[in-house]
C-alpha cells in the first residue's frame, strides 16, 4: 500500500518485556532487527538469517544522562501500628497548615531506567491516537459519499445527463474507501504488540498479588486520603489528633489501554490525580489519556498502617469498633457537659498505606479491612523481593 493519505505514519514494531530475578527487560520487534531497551538505554541487534552473523550497536543510555543517586531503595510495606487518631474533615478552627496529599507531574514521576520503555509507548499511543481521529473522520466521509453517489447511481436521469460530475463523485467514493482503508491498516500497524514473559518465581507471586489485590477490593469501603491538618485540642474540644480529607474511591482488577497485555491487573483508582496500575516490573501511573508515567517497584517506599478513626460517616460492616469517644470531649476524653447536644463517635479501626516516590509519587488510600491490607501489602513485599532493582 502507497501510504499516500499519512506520510508521517510510521510502523510500531511488537514488544516484549521479560521479568525475572534479574530484573526487568524489553525487547522490540524481531529478526533481522531488534531493540532492546533497560538501564542502559537502547541496545540494537542486526542479524542475517540462517547465517548465525549477528551485530550489535549500543545507541546511548538515558542512565549517562541522570545523576546517581546511590542504591535505589527496596520497596518496604511492613505493616506498623500507630496510636494516631484521626476524624474527618469538618469546619476547623485550628491554624495549623494543611498538607495536601498528590503526585507530582507525570513528567518527572517516570523512573530513570523506564524512560526509554515510556517513550516508546508514548510515541505509539499518540499516532495509534491521531489515526483513530482521522480514520472516524474518514468514515464520515466515506458515508457521505457513498450517499451522494448512490443517490445518482440508482436513478436514470442525472448519471446521463452530467456524465463528469457522476464520475466525479464516483472518483471521490473511492478516494474515500481507500482512505478508510489504508487508515485501518495503519491503525492496526501502530499498535504495540505486548507479549509479557514471567518467570516461574516472578509469575507465581505476581498472581498472588492479584488475588490478594483482588480480595482488598471487596473491602465494604476504600477512601482516598486528600489532605491532612493537625487538630486544635483545646479549642475544637477533641482527642483526634489529626484530621483528614477523604472521598471513597474503587479499586478493581482492569485493562490500561497503553500496555496492551490480557491479562488484567490491579487498578488503584484515585480520587485526585493518576490511577495507578501495577504490572509486572513496573507502575504505570496515569493521570491523562496521554499523560502518565512508569515507575520501578523498587523506586517505591512507604507504608502500612493501622489507625484509629473516629468515624462520624457510619462504620462500614467490616471494619472493627476498639473504643467510642465524644463530639465535644475534655482533655481526658470524657464527655464537655458544656454542650447540650453533644453525642457519642464510634473509633474504628482502619488500614493506611502510603506510596511514595523520591521523583514524587505520593499517593495515600484507607481501607475499612485491616487484614486485607496486610495481606496485599505482604504479597506486594514479597513479589518486588523477588527480583533486582536494575535489569542487568
Amino acid at each position: 500500500m502507497s501510504w499516500r493519505f499519512r506520510k508521517s505514519f510510521t510502523v510500531i514494531p511488537g514488544l516484549r518485556l521479560n521479568l525475572s530475578k534479574s530484573g526487568l527487560s524489553a525487547s522490540i520487534g524481531g529478526a533481522p532487527f531488534t531493540m532492546n531497551v533497560g538501564p542502559r538505554g537502547f541496545m540494537g541487534t542486526a542479524s542475517i538469517p540462517g547465517t548465525g552473523i549477528s551485530y550489535r550497536q549500543h545507541f546511548g543510555s538515558s542512565l549517562h544522562d541522570v545523576p546517581s543517586n546511590g542504591d535505589p531503595v527496596p520497596t518496604d510495606l511492613t505493616p506498623r501500628l500507630t496510636p494516631t487518631s484521626y476524624y474527618p474533615s469538618q469546619t476547623s478552627i485550628s491554624t495549623a497548615p494543611i498538607e495536601e496529599i498528590h503526585s507530582s507531574s507525570t513528567e518527572l514521576l517516570t523512573s530513570a531506567t523506564l524512560k526509554d520503555l515510556k517513550n516508546l509507548i508514548q510515541t505509539a499511543f499518540q499516532q495509534h491516537d491521531e489515526i483513530s481521529r482521522e480514520l472516524d473522520d474518514a468514515r464520515i466521509a466515506k458515508v457521505e459519499a457513498e450517499r451522494r453517489f448512490d443517490s445518482w447511481e440508482h436513478g436514470f436521469l442525472f448519471k446521463r445527463l452530467f456524465k463528469k460530475a457522476f464520475e466525479q463523485r464516483r472518483e471521490v467514493l473511492e478516494t474515500e474507501t481507500a482512505r478508510v482503508d489504508e487508515l485501518e491498516e495503519q491503525l492496526k500497524l501502530s499498535t504495540i504488540s505486548t507479549h509479557i514473559e514471567l518467570e516461574k518465581e516472578q509469575s507465581e507471586l505476581f498472581f498472588r498479588l492479584r488475588d490478594q489485590f483482588a480480595a482488598l477490593t471487596e473491602c465494604a469501603a476504600i477512601w482516598d486520603i486528600k489532605t491532612r491538618q493537625a487538630t486544635d485540642k483545646f479549642h475544637e474540644r477533641t482527642t483526634a489528633s489529626t484530621r483528614l480529607s477523604r472521598e471513597k474511591v474503587r479499586f478493581e482488577l482492569g485493562l490500561c489501554d497503553l500496555i496492551d497485555w490480557e491479562q488484567k491487573v490491579p487498578h488503584l483508582k484515585n480520587a485526585k490525580s493518576g490511577d495507578l496500575f501495577l504490572f509486572p516490573g513496573f507502575i504505570l501511573y496515569r493521570a491523562a489519556r496521554e499523560a502518565f508515567s512508569l515507575i520501578e517497584y523498587h523506586d517505591v517506599t512507604g507504608g502500612v498502617t493501622d489507625v484509629s478513626f473516629q468515624e462520624e460517616e457510619g462504620v462500614p460492616t467490616d471494619s472493627q469498633v476498639v473504643g467510642k469517644t465524644w463530639a465535644k470531649a475534655n482533655k481526658d476524653g470524657s464527655r464537655d457537659r458544656r454542650f447540650a447536644d453533644n453525642y457519642e463517635i464510634p473509633i474504628a479501626r482502619y488500614g493506611a498505606i502510603k506510596l511514595k516516590s523520591q521523583n514524587g509519587l505520593w499517593e495515600e488510600f484507607q481501607f475499612s479491612n485491616v487484614q486485607k491490607l496486610l495481606n496485599f501489602a505482604n504479597a506486594l513485599n514479597t513479589f518486588t523481593a523477588s527480583f533486582a532493582a536494575v535489569a542487568k
